[in-house]
């Protein structure tokens, strides 16, 4: 396979050869076929083998790279796929950066990125657009998808999720839309207000969808109509979860398997509730406690083993771990501790090695913290880039400050520390509040109108 030094100078090339992998796995096959028990007849047949034992293990490394499909990547947690090492350290200007493209209107959506290209939203006067680029900055196609959200922190929130070749997204007035993804034409959407009784929140619905294979979740927090399936070929309603009764919390769904059940876990305005994917049955309504500040609940859960773990920002007891309890007919969650040291604001938290990393809000004011989940103690400190939001690869936290500052950080609680830093060009006004996105040895980060692309493999 792979080795460190190996080091492709375009990884996404190798993905195209998917597209021929059946064919190479038949060349093999029939070159072995047609050996025999002869030595020349044996070594001809082995240099007739390598070059498509080449190319497959050139795919298989071209796949382990791995692709960032929607808000928080591959698993909606921040963590980017496994794949071949990623620098270490950065020179002090950052590492090289590919390419800009810088007309994506104003936004706060992160890139979504795919092996057929790389999308974002943004809005243009009062409409929101959904854009379509290639690997190498392109604009392969645009697509209006109605009004964006043009008061307080203007601009559209929502990153598209791509799944078999479909976009889907939601505005920020509450519209959800799917598009196809190679020409950008709209297939359906949906106005949440008109058909579920969607109620609007201060800074505008800020979601981004949770497609699984059979429906698409939104949580356009009706009063009967809290979270919503949707059926992603047609948009017509699977299921509606009547007893959320909770408006929108500014919060993207996570999907959790564990013993054999899939629940959506989502932050709604003041509550945490758990939903059967399958059936839409409320699992559990559990309030928070405090109450959010502003009913701001935008850090989406993380879960492993069992364990949830929530948090919001504003200062206080914001943090809790959950015991996720699961038999024949119910699933609860149950309070194990409670924390006032990561109260993140919408920057998102990781999960890895059984340690939580994000940033805190007011109660460790511009410090990255990082806790044990199981005890909930606070195992290291820092000051790092400031108060930011997070993503993760290759055993390193990518810290980007509201300010533009990009962060490399050692996720380990025994060597919690900055190694690199760069600032970010700035791509107008605003602050940097798009997460960061990774994929394919490739650095994603979005301000205002502008996307910047960096190279984060070893030269």
């Amino acid at each position: 396979m792979m080795s460190e030094g190996m080091v492709y100078s375009d990884p996404l090339r190798l993905v195209h050869l998917s597209r021929h992998s059946e064919l190479l796995t038949s060349n093999i096959r029939q070159c072995m076929m047609n050996n025999d028990s002869q030595t020349n007849r044996r070594s001809k047949s082995i240099f007739t083998i390598f070059p498509y034992v080449f190319a497959i293990v050139c795919f298989t490394a071209a796949q382990a790279w791995g692709n960032w499909p929607q808000f928080r990547g591959p698993e909606r947690d921040g963590i980017a796929a496994a794949g071949p090492k990623l620098l270490s350290s950065w020179p002090d200007d950052g590492p090289s950066q590919l390419w800009v493209y810088d007309q994506l209107g104003e936004g706060y959506s992160s890139a979504a990125i795919t092996d057929d290209g790389i999308y974002v939203t943004g809005m243009e006067g009062e409409t929101g657009f959904l854009y379509a680029l290639d690997h190498n900055g392109q604009l392969k196609w645009k697509t209006a998808y109605g009004p964006e959200w043009e008061r307080s922190y203007r601009g559209s929130r929502t990153t598209p999720t791509v799944h078999n070749g479909k976009l889907y997204l939601m505005s920020g007035h509450g519209l959800a839309a799917c598009f196809d993804a190679e020409s950008g034409d709209k297939i359906w959407s949906v106005d949440t207000d008109q058909t579920f009784g969607a109620r609007n929140i201060r800074w505008g619905i800020t979601e981004s969808p949770l497609v699984l294979e059979d429906k698409v979740i939104f949580s356009p927090g009706g009063p009967e109509a809290g979270i919503v399936a949707l059926h992603p070929e047609t948009g017509e309603t699977v299921w509606v979860c009547e007893d959320v009764k909770d408006r929108s919390g500014y919060c993207s769904p996570i999907l959790v398997e564990h013993e054999g059940r899939r629940i959506i876990a989502q932050l709604m305005a003041t509550t945490f509730v758990g939903i059967d994917a399958d059936t839409g049955e409320l699992l559990w309504r559990k309030e928070r406690q405090r109450t959010p500040a502003h009913n701001i609940q935008a850090v989406s859960p993380v879960f492993s083993d069992g364990l949830f773990y929530i948090t919001s920002g504003y200062g206080g007891e914001r943090g809790v771990m959950l015991r996720l309890d699961i038999t024949d007919d119910s699933a609860t969650v149950t309070p194990v501790w409670r924390d006032s040291e990561l109260d993140c604001q919408h920057g998102g938290v990781i999960l890895y090695n059984g340690f939580i990393y994000g940033a805190s809000d007011r109660n460790n004011r511009n410090h990255w913290v990082c806790l044990n989940l199981r005890t909930g103690d606070v195992a290291g400190k820092i000051r790092g880039v400031g108060k930011g939001s997070v993503s993760f690869a290759d055993g390193m936290l990518y810290t980007l400050s509201e300010r533009g500052q990009m962060g490399l950080v050692r996720a380990e609680p025994e060597n919690f520390e900055m190694v690199s830093s760069f600032q970010v060009p700035s791509g107008g006004s605003g602050p940097h509040w798009a997460h960061p996105s990774i994929a394919n040895g490739r650095l994603y980060i979005r301000h205002a109108s502008s996307l910047f692309v960096y190279d984060l493999t070893p030269r």
